[in-house]
């Protein structure tokens, strides 16, 4: 599929304003147009790269409109950086997952169409646009691969679904929204994580050279297509970048296919005639290697490394600072005192807490029978700050809230912040004692600004999960 058309063509004028429509649409969402993503790379710090700017470099999304989730904080940015250019904000309900997350690009076809009008009309003589289509195929396989890096190597080091954390591993089954429960699946089957983030290398790979492009996007469809199908069906917040993968993959595909039908369907011989720039000058072809060269080594080779490295030092997704020394596991409420009153257990009590877990790291959780609105899906992006790092808390709800906290190990004080995005005005100030290893003792404010007294004992639990097939489990009530 890598012969060169000698012939000139000349299209239909179907297949003009197809075309011009096509350049225009997929121009305005592959190419980036707000000065500020250009701006980052003069301005990043290079001599100390992290994953997170890599995903800034790989692109920013068209959305000169902004939709915004009907409860501010309940939806995660993902690792792909969102345009600063907008024109228009509007909020919708179904701003997250639904049909509204589509208005940009629609507005997108539309542009295309009245470009495409206003094109015609100025050209007239034009036989065909095969350059043109060549280097938006090129451009369209290349915004496609750039983009996948994050993906692809976070699974590839897995760090996309890390280790399922205490608090999910105590939280009830029907408690986790659709999503929610897609996504930590990998958490506990890491090997297949990996194999998903190595086939999706591969489909980079393959996009990468022109002479296997058609079947990386074949690949791109059916892979990445699929995780648009479960984000669509699980209402997973990445449906709209994974859609992108499949629309790009068919773009690139089309031209292929007449020449697959023949050979596959009417069993015929065929000699592709598929054009490619030839890139004849010396000049030309000096700089598409060093093109070809600067994207291998940025999103191949030190997005590999970078991802290894915060994958070895700093996972993304969990917070980096160290919860209390010994603190981590699950704990019973033996007793709580709300304006210093005591407040006996009861699974309907909307103000005391039930349990309570203590993570490695510096996150508290704690279950009361209440209702609140559930943040994320699953807890995306590359978060700098660890309050920021939500994959414990989003997409939980049942009533168990979690907290970032920071310790003051002198004094003896626990500062917390809820890490629910809509809450995230929820602070605690909490004085903490351990007279015992197995037990904590927290007082303090609580949210609500009430008095609150409670004591915690640690219980030793087993998770038949994390248990050999054929290692007996006893469970202790």
């Amino acid at each position: 599929m890598t012969v060169l058309e000698n012939n000139i063509q000349t299209w239909n004028g179907y297949e003009k304003f197809s075309f011009r429509v096509a350049f225009i649409f997929f121009f305005l969402l592959v190419v980036p147009l707000d000065a500020d993503y250009y701006q980052q790379w003069f301005t990043t710090d290079w001599s100390h790269l992290h994953i997170r700017d890599i995903g800034k470099l790989s692109g920013s999304s068209f959305s000169p409109i902004k939709v915004q989730p009907a409860q501010p904080g309940s939806g995660d940015l993902g690792s792909i950086q969102d345009s600063s250019l907008d024109f228009l904000k509007i909020s919708a309900e179904s701003a997250n997952f639904g049909i509204a997350s589509y208005i940009n690009w629609g507005l997108a076809f539309v542009l295309g169409l009245i470009g495409a009008v206003i094109w015609s009309l100025l050209d007239r003589k034009t036989t065909n646009y095969r350059t043109l289509y060549y280097f938006l195929v090129v451009a369209v396989s290349y915004s496609m691969l750039i983009k996948l890096q994050g993906l692809t190597f976070s699974k590839v080091f897995p760090t996309q679904m890390p280790n399922l954390a205490l608090t999910q591993l105590n939280t009830p089954l029907g408690d986790f929204t659709h999503q929610k429960l897609y996504w930590i699946q990998f958490s506990f089957v890491h090997g297949y994580e990996v194999f998903a983030g190595l086939a999706e290398l591969l489909i980079m790979l393959l996009l990468f050279f022109r002479q296997t492009r058609a079947v990386g996007a074949a690949l791109a469809i059916a892979m990445v297509g699929n995780i648009a199908i479960s984000n669509h069906t699980y209402d997973g917040g990445i449906h709209l970048a994974a859609a992108f993968y499949a629309l790009g993959g068919a773009f690139v595909l089309w031209r292929y296919l007449p020449n697959i039908w023949n050979l596959v369907v009417n069993e015929k011989d065929t000699n592709p005639a598929i054009y490619h720039y030839p890139f004849e000058k010396k000049w030309q072809k000096y700089f598409r290697l060093a093109f070809k060269s600067f994207v291998f080594l940025m999103f191949f080779v030190l997005s590999a490394y970078l991802h290894w490295q915060n994958y070895t030092y700093d996972s993304y997704k969990v917070p980096a600072q160290k919860g209390l020394t010994n603190s981590r596991g699950f704990y019973e409420v033996t007793e709580f005192k709300l304006n210093n009153k005591t407040v006996p257990y009861s699974p309907v009590d909307s103000l005391r807490w039930q349990n309570v877990t203590f993570e490695k790291w510096s996150t508290i959780s704690f279950t009361v029978f209440n209702t609140f609105m559930i943040h994320g899906e699953a807890g995306r992006g590359k978060q700098f700050k660890d309050v920021d790092r939500t994959y414990e808390s989003a997409g939980t709800g049942g009533g168990r809230r979690h907290f970032y906290y920071k310790a003051d190990t002198i004094n003896h004080v626990l500062y917390l912040e809820n890490k629910n995005k809509v809450y995230k005005n929820q602070k605690l100030k909490l004085n903490y004692s351990r007279p015992t290893d197995s037990r904590i003792i927290l007082s303090g404010l609580n949210e609500y600004q009430d008095s609150i007294y409670v004591v915690l004992d640690k219980k030793d639990k087993t998770y038949p999960l994390y248990q050999s097939r054929r290692q007996p489990v006893v469970w202790n009530p």
